[in-house]
């Protein structure tokens, strides 16, 4: 088991809550935060928090015995808390970045609504089409939720450069070359003077089900996680 640092934690200055039942220090910050919101969720807290007995004893009960969580900064814990205790209800306004530290970390820790909560947010945003891949790929979001960007890089006129490819990875960017030279084909019967934009909706989604191996658009909701 890993040790306090010996210089002295300092509590954060929004989330170390009087009142609550579970001190956990990141990094070297202190949180006093509910466990309830950890474990009803996260199969890692759950393993880790939920065993009964009394919470006055064991890690996470004090400021001097708190429960340590490695592997995470400080700042984007403070974003998952902050999911917790949103005093805006139904409204959750986050930046791309802070939404991308909220899917790692549920990924991380086996938060699975937690991790579909960020994704539906994140869907809502614009990001580039070449890092949303990456961002979901690295996070096994389901790949439905790739859709609009693997169509976006599928008809533009640009060749996925050397770069993109780094970033997609082998099978992606393959997967992608395959797409865009099908599309190519496809446009080219229709109509030789027509560009990749000019595919029918319908027809171009299907082909890029085909070839991502996606679920129809009009499957409905589909689960967040591979």
């Amino acid at each position: 088991m890993t040790t306090v640092p010996n210089h002295r934690p300092l509590r954060h200055p929004t989330y170390y809550i009087e009142g609550a039942d579970t001190v956990i220090l990141v990094e070297n910050t202190l949180f006093r935060i509910h466990r309830y919101f950890l474990t009803r969720d996260s199969s890692f807290f759950f393993n880790n928090l939920s065993t009964p007995g009394d919470f006055t004893k064991g890690p996470g009960s004090s400021d001097h015995n708190p429960f340590q969580l490695e592997g995470a900064l400080a700042d984007d814990f403070a974003h998952v808390v902050w999911v917790f205790y949103n005093h805006t209800y139904s409204i959750y306004r986050a930046s791309i970045e802070e939404w991308t530290a909220i899917l790692k970390l549920a990924h991380k820790w086996g938060f699975v609504e937690l991790k579909k909560f960020a994704v539906r947010e994140l869907d809502k945003l614009e990001i580039p089409h070449v890092q949303k891949i990456d961002m979901y790929q690295k996070y096994e979001v389901n790949k439905n939720h790739l859709r609009e960007a693997l169509t976006g890089l599928a008809v533009r006129d640009e060749s996925i450069t050397i770069e993109e490819g780094r970033q997609l990875g082998l099978e992606t960017a393959l997967l992608l070359a395959h797409a865009r030279e099908a599309l190519r084909t496809f446009v080219g019967r229709r109509s030789g003077n027509r560009d990749r934009h000019s595919a029918a909706n319908v027809e171009l989604d299907a082909l890029i089900c085909e070839v991502f191996q996606l679920s129809p658009a009009s499957s409905g909701d589909e689960d967040q996680t591979k």
